[in-house]
């Protein structure tokens, strides 16, 4: 089981490389679940470490469905991405209905040739899964971030085992919401490939921007490979 780091910071992106981590999601501002990463923080990184980086591409805090001016916004970004050495883009978007757009997602799949592609967890919010399943398939997207559409993973993961099941290896499912060292072996256990986790001090409050804590990766890295 590989291991992706949501990385708000280069200090948390380091720790991630240095402690042996599959790759990371970097982003800012995880407190609002995550935007888009600064140019500084882009460049930063991708100059002085060798971990792939996955960018998540979201203008703005709040819902998943974005004006036209904001999915311009988002075409923009991800253009702004790859010119950085990244190995992939997480990006996502819902109609009022709460469902996809099989336009934008081809449209977003032939803007990232070549690159690795998430859809993120809007997915947690569409109406037919099975239905926007298909059409991530459809697009050619490489995975979904999801929590199975519960408050966090391990509440979901039946869920998301039954999207794998459904899925027969066409679209990766990787689980991510409330993700640690004491749940992730029952990931391991249902046979999920990668997980996602931010590895942040468990106590911390709402308010503060999360800090990743050495420890807790330590101990989730240990449980990955402990089938090797």
């Amino acid at each position: 089981m590989n291991i992706e780091v949501c990385a708000n910071s280069f200090h948390s992106a380091s720790i991630a490389q240095e402690l042996g981590a599959f790759r990371v999601e970097l982003c800012q501002d995880l407190r609002l679940d995550g935007l888009t990463p600064s140019r500084e923080l882009l460049e930063h990184v991708t100059q002085n470490l060798e971990i792939p980086v996955h960018v998540l591409i979201r203008p703005r805090p709040g819902d998943f469905h974005y004006t036209t001016a904001e999915l311009k916004l988002i075409e923009k970004e991800i253009e702004f991405a790859k010119s950085f050495p990244i190995s992939g883009i997480v990006v996502g978007h819902l109609s009022t209905t709460f469902q996809t757009d099989s336009l934008l997602l081809k449209e977003w799949r032939d803007q990232c040739a070549n690159l690795e592609l998430t859809f993120h967890r809007a997915f947690d919010h569409v109406s037919d899964p099975f239905s926007a399943l298909d059409k991530l398939v459809d697009a050619g997207f490489d995975r979904i971030l999801s929590s199975g559409q519960a408050s966090n993973a391990l509440q979901g993961i039946n869920q998301l085992q039954s999207w794998q099941s459904y899925l027969d290896n066409k679209l990766e499912i990787m689980p991510g919401g409330g993700i640690h060292h004491k749940n992730a072996p029952h990931f391991l256990e249902k046979g999920f490939k990668t997980i996602h986790l931010s590895a942040k001090q468990m106590d911390t409050p709402a308010h503060v921007e999360p800090i990743i804590d050495p420890t807790i990766l330590e101990r989730v890295l240990s449980i990955a490979q402990s089938q090797l």
